[in-house]
């Protein structure tokens, strides 16, 4: 059995299983048809019904999307396109590697330009049909263009630093690659926050008032130094609501959408940051920050022992061994077999979330804000509330609604 031959087993079975997996929650949430038993008084049969209908609508979307993308991915293999378009690289005669970057970005694009109709449906179609979309045509495109423009200016210097390496540091070369990577990945930590998030939204720091007065003393208490508590306006975009945690050293902040400080009560944003100060309190910052290094080292030393395999590059219709090619079938075709990190990852979110939620009762001393927060949010955001376990499983980077709801009730305060 040839190298093609073992690709496409493992490729197409990744594929049945991620849409027997988007079936299965189809399933799931079609047969329910009543509002599940920890949704009862608070759920109106309107909103359960409207929830169930946009879930399907998502899911049927993704079966789509999945489908779709296989066919493209398996497209530029038989087409023999990778060689064809190395073949017309080669006769500009170009630095080698300025000729792999754009070998690698032609091929980015391609997959972005064949995928955008599905990106535009879904903001248009399925996100407007339900309330959510406040994107104008003109900011989806200018969202795009800063996109672009933006991871160019990251890649382009990583990708140059990366072949270097490979041509000058020897056998090696994968670890100063990491090296390289890993301080390469801190810094944007630090710059996200301060310089690339402010490219697409506003970030206001919490007008004076009752409840900044009564955050910040929330985080004097839980010895939560940071440098501000922000505002986003997220709803430019979309009326989902959310919050979160960035940056590290002197950058990090909590940010709030604006969607969010509409939607909770005082008792409800003070449960939220705490939640989001315990992420940091119980280090689940550099434990995703370490995880997140050693899948790249062991990418680097994996791609180290591939990229002289000859026989890899000629089935994907390479003319010989190069840097851009393995990167670009990196890219490309390494989900078949990252998916099953996918789980192992989501079970230690799913855990950290577990254990944020905990030390955000703890720090307020009562359970209701948060379980209200939750209720809310699961509520304006259409939350599917009775997802398949094995979907969860896979997918779900937080708990369950229902099972994130029991473990708090089950903590001491």
């Amino acid at each position: 059995m040839n190298i093609l031959s073992v690709f496409l087993i493992i490729f197409f079975t990744k594929l049945i299983l991620d849409l027997f997996l988007d079936v299965l929650n189809l399933k799931a949430i079609t047969k329910t048809n009543k509002i599940p038993d920890y949704l009862h008084g608070y759920l109106s049969e309107e909103d359960f019904s409207k929830t169930v209908k946009y879930t399907v609508s998502k899911e049927k979307f993704s079966l789509l999307q999945t489908f779709c993308q296989a066919i493209v991915l398996l497209g530029f293999i038989f087409s023999g396109i990778f060689g064809k378009v190395e073949v017309f690289l080669n006769q500009w005669g170009l630095p080698l590697y300025i000729e792999g970057i754009i070998f690698i970005y032609i091929f980015s694009f391609i997959l972005s330009f064949l995928m955008f109709p599905f990106s535009v449906y879904f903001e248009f179609v399925i996100e407007k049909k339900y309330g959510f979309s406040n994107m104008t045509a003109r900011m989806f495109i200018t969202d795009i263009i800063k996109s672009t423009i933006i991871g160019i200016i990251i890649s382009f210097p990583l990708l140059l630093a990366l072949f270097w390496f490979v041509d000058r540091t020897g056998d090696l070369w994968w670890i100063f690659a990491f090296i390289f990577t890993a301080i390469f990945q801190i810094i944007l930590m630090i710059l996200y926050p301060l310089v690339i998030a402010p490219i697409f939204n506003k970030f206001q720091k919490l007008e004076e008032g009752s409840l900044t007065e009564r955050l910040f003393k929330l985080a004097s208490k839980l010895d939560f130094n940071i440098s501000g508590i922000f505002k986003m306006d997220g709803s430019k975009r979309s009326r989902h609501s959310n919050a979160y945690f960035t940056g590290i050293g002197k950058s990090k902040r909590i940010v709030l959408f604006d969607t969010l400080l509409n939607l909770l009560g005082d008792n409800e944003i003070e449960a939220v940051l705490a939640h989001e100060i315990g992420h940091y309190k119980k280090r689940h910052v550099i434990q995703i920050i370490t995880f997140s290094l050693a899948v790249v080292f062991c990418g680097f030393f994996i791609i180290s022992l591939l990229l002289n395999y000859e026989p890899l590059f000629a089935a994907f219709g390479f003319a010989g061994s190069s840097t851009y090619g393995i990167i670009t079938l990196i890219m490309l075709y390494s989900s078949p077999f990252t998916f099953l990190l996918a789980p192992l990852f989501n079970f230690f979110s799913r855990k950290n979330e577990y254990e944020a939620d905990r030390f955000a009762v703890l720090a307020v001393e009562n359970k209701e804000s948060l379980k209200n927060a939750l209720l809310k949010l699961g509520k304006d955001n259409l939350s599917n509330p009775v997802p398949h376990p094995l979907y969860s499983f896979f997918y779900y980077s937080h708990p369950v609604l229902s099972e994130r709801l029991k473990a708090i009730e089950k903590i001491t305060v």
